[in-house]
């Protein structure tokens, strides 16, 4: 009876179809970043080229999430969902082949940085607004925290995978293995019914739509709180990934599996922390809980940083994937509760504008941070922020 309630969102197919083909996709993805990021780190040995992908990374979702929200809100879903899928595939196989022939630079993968975080401003907003098809009203909260497991949860196998799998195939062999968890995902899209919205009766074109949706998320009490705190959180702590090869190597001496293990941590923490949100109907006085999930994440990410021990290093790295989850499916469901059919691909899209894309932009500085003072502090620091 418990487990049925914890997962009632699939009870229905679609939503089940959705969720499969999001997890085994975004696992595949995982790996791809893990080979990347060791791919980076091998050819540069430097601590600011592993920021810098992530700049790289965030800062077209910062010029382009709230246009890709807009978009999303008068555009057909699901053939921008069908055709930003096929162009992961193309990008995942390009890694694979450049890589295989020993012909990828490091400009090379920064621009695939650029390109991913492009792509991603219209995939993410189509991703959440489309949850509200695939189950009935009642279920949206259950499904909202098993959607976000999917991409906290994941890190529970694909970096542990793709820093396993570097030493067997190589990095080129994780790029192929993206790809074809990329191509998994489209066969599902294909599959899915997916609602064509109205178009709106009087529409101020694209710019227009986008500065209303900023204007929503402005003028609305509870929008702007929500995005103030998640930013705050998001710039200063989810960093911290961007220097696991530097702890993986430099510092605990654990190589590659060992950076899979590191980054795999957070992701066991998340289904734990999902899967208690998960049996939550409603949540109880969410400013307390916010700051309570917040200031525990923050914690977590300063006592990893000053572990110097790899199990333990593991054991915070647990607790803090488990508060990150929960921080996120909280926001994330509550943003859902307010938005409607009119807004909810802009809203949504400040939600990936945030979380996906102002992370990786403090990755830049704190980059610098790190070669200046050394990664430890660097993480610490951003715990403590």
């Amino acid at each position: 009876m418990l487990l049925a309630h914890t997962f009632r969102a699939f009870r229905h197919r679609n939503y089940a179809i959705f969720w499969s083909g999001l997890f085994l996709g975004h696992t595949g993805t995982l790996i791809q970043t893990t080979a990347q990021s060791w791919l980076i780190f091998q050819l540069t040995d430097s601590p600011f080229y592993l920021g810098l992908e992530g700049f790289c990374l965030g800062l077209p979702r910062l010029l382009f999430s709230a246009v890709g929200g807009a978009v999303v809100d008068r555009a057909d879903r699901k053939l921008i969902f069908i055709v930003t899928q096929v162009a992961f595939l193309l990008v995942a196989l390009f890694l694979g082949v450049m890589t295989y022939f020993d012909a990828i630079q490091v400009w090379q993968l920064l621009v695939v940085s650029a390109l991913t975080g492009f792509l991603v401003s219209f995939e993410q907003p189509v991703r959440q607004s489309i949850l509200p098809d695939v189950v009935p009203p009642a279920d949206l909260p259950n499904a909202v925290t098993l959607y976000q497991m999917v991409f906290n949860g994941s890190m529970l196998f694909g970096p542990a995978a793709g820093g396993a799998l570097i030493p067997i195939i190589g990095t080129e062999g994780c790029f192929f293995i993206a790809s074809a968890g990329n191509l998994f995902v489209l066969m599902t899209i294909v599959v899915l019914p997916v609602r064509k919205l109205p178009r709106p009766a009087r529409s101020k074109g694209l710019i227009g739509d986008t500065l209303d949706g900023l204007q929503v998320a402005r003028r609305t009490p509870v929008f702007l709180a929500l995005f103030t705190v998640h930013g705050v959180v998001t710039f200063c702590t989810k960093p911290y990934t961007q220097f696991m090869p530097v702890f993986a190597r430099d510092i605990l001496h654990v190589g590659a599996p060992g950076l899979g293990l590191l980054l795999m941590a957070p992701g066991a923490g998340a289904i734990v922390g999902g899967l208690t949100l998960a049996l939550v109907r409603r949540l109880p006085k969410p400013h307390l809980l916010l700051f309570f999930l917040a200031a525990g994440f923050g914690l977590s990410i300063v006592l990893f940083a000053a572990a110097g021990y790899f199990p333990l290093a593991l054991l915070f790295l647990f607790i803090a994937g488990g508060f990150q989850t929960t921080f996120l499916s909280a926001v994330a469901m509550l943003l859902q509760f307010q938005a409607d059919e009119t807004n909810r691909g802009r809203i949504m899209s400040l939600f990936g504008l945030i979380n996906r894309g102002l992370g990786p932009m403090g990755s830049f500085p704190f980059g610098l941070i790190a070669t200046a003072i050394g990664a430890p502090w660097t993480v610490a620091i951003c715990g403590i922020l």
